[in-house]
């Protein structure tokens, strides 16, 4: 099934903010453990693992297309030793990701590639779900300080 090239392109364009993600939580989860907060490891596991999962689906709708997956990371992953410092990461990246899917789904709309449209809504809904999640987090490190915050992560 032949697809618009403008189609594949933005879909390539979101599978680095997947495979970007991937390592960068799975990067986080490391330090997290190794560190001894297994809590907020597993959490960024989790995250990880999600976005692996997102880059296959996207693999599979490129290939679907008549594209060819072209996965890359969209910046250098690693460096943040403190937690604080990877929620605002994450958070950079996700802000960054919505709004390319924000985009993406109007220029399917535009071409009438329905389903992409709605796996790249499914998307969508995940990255915002993450965002309110980090924004929380962000939230509780200055109500509760961030002793009392890694303590609730052991």
């Amino acid at each position: 099934m032949k697809s618009d090239p403008q189609i594949i392109t933005r879909l390539n364009e979101y599978l680095c903010f997947e495979t970007t993600g991937h390592v960068q939580y799975l990067f986080h989860a490391a330090l997290c453990e190794h560190d001894g907060f297994s809590a907020l490891a597993r959490i960024q596991a989790d995250y990880s693992a999600e976005e692996s999962q997102h880059s296959a689906r996207i693999m599979a709708r490129i290939l679907m297309l008549d594209g060819l997956p072209a996965p890359k990371m969209m910046h250098a992953v690693g460096g943040l030793r403190n937690v604080p410092e990877q929620f605002e990461s994450d958070r950079e990246l996700v802000g960054a990701a919505i709004v390319h899917l924000r985009t993406s789904i109007g220029e399917c709309e535009q071409r009438r590639d329905f389903v992409t449209r709605d796996l790249l809504r499914e998307m969508l809904d995940d990255e915002e779900r993450h965002l309110y999640w980090l924004d929380k987090q962000v939230s509780l490190l200055g109500d509760v300080g961030i002793e009392n915050y890694l303590q609730a992560m052991l």
